[in-house]
């Protein structure tokens, strides 16, 4: 299949992109904010699926939220509705469910999508990402992982600010596996159900990622209790 991975030069992006070269042969399409949108039209008319991950989740300016979540999100669509055979996966967030102005504009953008399906027929998905991690996520940025592995590697502080709160996190290779499933797997609901999440408290993922530091440099090599401490090291060791 041909396929276009929007947001291509993103964490995620680049991760889907390399797992599918390594696991498939897909010819793969990549759009970026390096590309203009004349050659996106272009793209569009030669692809079976389009992965949508271009998006940004932090901004001063909440203008940029609609400017790229939602308007790019509906050029992108405009484009697709021209071929109903072109199957759409949407990355939104968790937070397309609260009231602050990326969730909103997830939101918008999931709309978007859907009416796409309405109105074209274009069979479209919806991938609610919770905190995406692993080898290549920015700290300081949208992934709290990144960024406690990068302050205890580099002895600063972890800053933490509600230490009870709980969070989804996903591994990043456990998340590009299953969408390759289901390129060859197509479900029923427009909202797909990831698997291999796991809910964790701020304070208890800190925890674990501080004493890496000590089996990192320890007399004996570390032993994971299970899958999510043994992806959190992955991560942490990519940073050291």
């Amino acid at each position: 299949m041909n396929i276009l991975i929007t947001g291509s030069n993103g964490f995620i992006g680049k991760n889907l992109i390399k797992y599918l070269q390594n696991h498939s042969d897909h010819i793969i399409h990549t759009f970026s904010k390096n590309n203009n949108l004349s050659e996106l039209e272009n793209i569009i008319k030669k692809v079976d699926i389009v992965f949508h991950f271009a998006g940004i989740n932090k901004s001063k300016n909440k203008v940029y939220f609609e400017k790229v979540n939602v308007n790019l999100t509906q050029k992108l669509c405009d484009l697709i509705s021209q071929n109903s055979n072109t199957i759409l996966f949407y990355a939104s967030s968790i937070q397309a469910e609260l009231n602050n102005d990326y969730g909103k504009s997830k939101k918008k953008g999931e709309q978007i999508c859907l009416n796409l399906e309405k109105k074209s027929n274009n069979k479209v998905y919806i991938l609610r990402l919770p905190g995406i991690f692993g080898k290549g996520c920015k700290p300081n940025y949208n992934s709290v992982v990144s960024t406690f592995c990068y302050n205890i590697v580099n002895k600063k502080n972890l800053r933490i600010i509600d230490p009870n709160k709980e969070i989804d996190l996903l591994f990043i290779e456990d998340l590009c596996e299953q969408l390759n499933q289901l390129i060859n797997n197509f479900e029923s609901s427009n909202f797909i159900k990831l698997k291999d999440v796991h809910k964790i408290s701020i304070k208890n993922l800190a925890t674990i990622i501080s004493n890496f530091r000590n089996n990192f440099y320890g007399d004996y090599s570390f032993e994971p209790k299970n899958n999510l401490e043994k992806n959190l090291y992955k991560t942490y060791i990519s940073f050291t």
